[in-house]
C-alpha cells in the first residue's frame, strides 16, 4: 500500500539506484515493474544512478593459473569492497593461459581466449556483465583467409547508442613482416589498384543480429598497424589504439591513435604531439577527456637512475592542438613500474613488480596501495584495472552464469 501512494517518478528514480541484482528480484514484484526495468531507458538510467553513487574499480589478476578479481573503492585508500564478490566463471581453451580483457563498456567486459599475439579465427570471444551473471559467446566470424600462414588479430568493443547496441570490432593482419619486409619493392607488395591497407581485413558484430558483417578498411590512413600488445581505451564513441606506420622507408616507432566510430562503423585518426610520436605510449581516459601516458626507465651504463611519467590530455575531442599536459612526474633511483590506466581525477595507477599497485597523485607524489593474496614470486600476472559498473546489459540476450556451487551441484546429480 505505501508503494502505491507513491508517486511513479520517484518509485523509478528509487528503482535506478538499487545494485542490479536487486532489480532483477524486483522484475517479478509485477508486469509493470518488468515491462519497466526491461526498457532500454531504464537500463541507461539506472547505469548512470547507480554508478555515480558508487564509483568503483575492478582488478583482475592471474594468481596459481586463476583469474582473480577484486572490487574496490574510488577512494583514497582503495577500499576493498568485500560487498561485491566477482567470480570468473570460465576457462580458457589454452593452457596456462588467461583470458585477454579486451574492454569493458557499460557494465560489459569483453574477454578473447587468444595467445596474447598471433591468433586465429577459433578464438573464443565473450562478452560478459558479472553483475548480473550474463554472458554471450560470439559466433565464429566468416574470415576469408588472407593466405598466409599466421595473421595478427586486433579487438575493439564499444557501445553504439544510436541503435543501443554492442558492437565488437576484429581487425585481421598479415605478419608485420609482410607488411614491411625488409628489402622488396612497395609495389609489388601493395599494387596501386589495391593499397597497401586492403591487406588489413576487417569484420564488425552487433549483438542484435548475431552476426559478423565485412567492413571496409580506408586506404589513406598513415599509421594503422596496431602494436602486438594492443589495448584499446573505448571513450566519445569510439574505440581508441596506438598504431604505427608500416610504410617501408618510414620508422616503424613513429605513431597516432587510430580510432574506429561504433555508432557510423568509420575509421579515423588522431595525430600525436609531436614529441611523443616515436615514444612508449598508453592511450587512457581521464573523465571523458582522451589521455596519453608515456613512462620511461632511465638508465646509464647499466644503472637505474629513476622512472619518469607524463600524462597528457586532449581538452577538445579530436582536435591534436588541444593536448595539454596534465603533469610530469620524475622518480629518481627508483622504478615505480608499469602504469595501467588513469583514475577520473588523473590519478595513474601503476603496478609494481611485486604486483602491489601505486597510485601516482597529481599534486602529492605517490602512494602505495598494496594488494591482498599477492605472490611476490609469481611475476606472471596479468593485471587489469577498469571502472567496475553494474549495469543490466545484456539481460535478455545471451545466457546466465551459474556459481560454482551451483555448477558442482548440478554434477554430483
Amino acid at each position: 500500500m505505501a508503494v502505491q501512494l507513491l508517486p511513479d517518478e520517484l518509485i523509478i528514480e528509487i528503482l535506478s539506484m538499487l545494485p542490479a541484482k536487486s532489480l532483477l528480484r524486483c522484475r517479478s514484484v509485477c508486469k509493470c515493474w518488468l515491462n519497466l526495468i526491461s526498457s532500454t531507458k531504464f537500463k541507461l538510467m539506472h547505469l548512470h544512478n547507480f554508478n555515480q553513487l558508487n564509483p568503483r574499480y575492478f582488478v583482475r589478476r592471474l594468481l596459481e593459473a586463476e583469474e582473480c578479481y577484486d572490487v574496490i573503492f574510488d577512494d583514497e585508500d582503495f577500499t576493498f569492497d568485500d560487498a561485491t564478490q566477482i567470480e570468473f566463471p570460465f576457462d580458457p581453451i589454452r593452457i596456462n593461459l588467461c583470458f585477454r580483457i579486451v574492454g569493458c563498456c557499460n557494465g560489459v567486459v569483453c574477454l578473447c581466449d587468444d595467445d596474447g599475439y598471433y591468433t586465429s579465427t577459433s578464438d573464443i570471444v565473450i562478452l560478459w556483465n558479472p553483475s548480473i551473471r550474463r554472458k554471450l559467446t560470439l559466433t565464429l566470424p566468416e574470415f576469408d583467409s588472407i593466405e598466409l600462414e599466421e595473421t595478427f588479430v586486433v579487438l575493439g568493443f564499444g557501445y553504439d547508442k544510436m541503435s543501443d547496441d554492442y558492437k565488437v570490432v576484429r581487425l585481421t593482419y598479415p605478419p608485420r613482416s609482410s607488411i614491411r619486409p625488409p628489402q622488396a619493392s612497395v609495389h609489388f607488395l601493395f599494387p596501386p589498384m589495391f593499397g597497401k591497407n586492403k591487406l588489413v581485413h576487417v569484420e564488425v558484430y552487433t549483438v542484435k543480429t548475431g552476426v559478423w558483417r565485412k567492413v571496409m578498411f580506408p586506404d589513406n590512413l598513415r599509421c594503422f598497424y596496431i602494436h602486438y600488445n594492443w589495448s584499446q581505451t573505448f571513450s566519445n564513441g569510439c574505440v581508441h589504439w596506438i598504431a604505427s606506420d608500416p610504410t617501408p622507408g618510414v620508422s616503424f616507432s613513429h605513431r597516432s591513435i587510430m580510432t574506429f566510430d561504433i555508432t557510423t562503423e568509420l575509421f579515423g585518426e588522431i595525430e600525436l604531439p609531436e614529441f611523443l610520436a616515436e615514444e612508449s605510449l598508453r592511450v587512457s581516459v581521464v573523465g571523458e577527456s582522451l589521455a596519453l601516458i608515456h613512462s620511461s626507465d632511465l638508465n646509464f651504463d647499466g644503472l637505474k637512475s629513476g622512472s619518469t611519467y607524463m600524462v597528457m590530455v586532449m581538452k577538445e575531442y579530436k582536435n591534436p592542438a588541444s593536448w595539454t599536459m596534465l603533469y610530469y612526474r620524475h622518480y629518481a633511483e627508483v622504478d615505480l613500474g608499469k602504469p595501467l590506466r588513469l583514475r577520473n581525477n588523473g590519478d595513474m595507477i601503476v603496478e609494481l613488480e611485486n604486483m602491489d599497485l601505486i597510485m601516482i597523485n597529481n599534486n602529492e607524489g605517490y602512494y602505495v596501495y598494496v594488494c591482498r593474496d599477492c605472490v611476490e614470486e609469481d611475476f606472471d600476472c596479468r593485471t587489469y584495472v577498469d571502472r567496475y559498473e553494474e549495469s543490466l546489459a545484456l539481460l535478455d540476450v545471451g545466457d546466465s552464469v551459474p556459481n560454482k556451487e551451483a555448477m558442482e551441484a548440478l554434477m554430483m546429480n
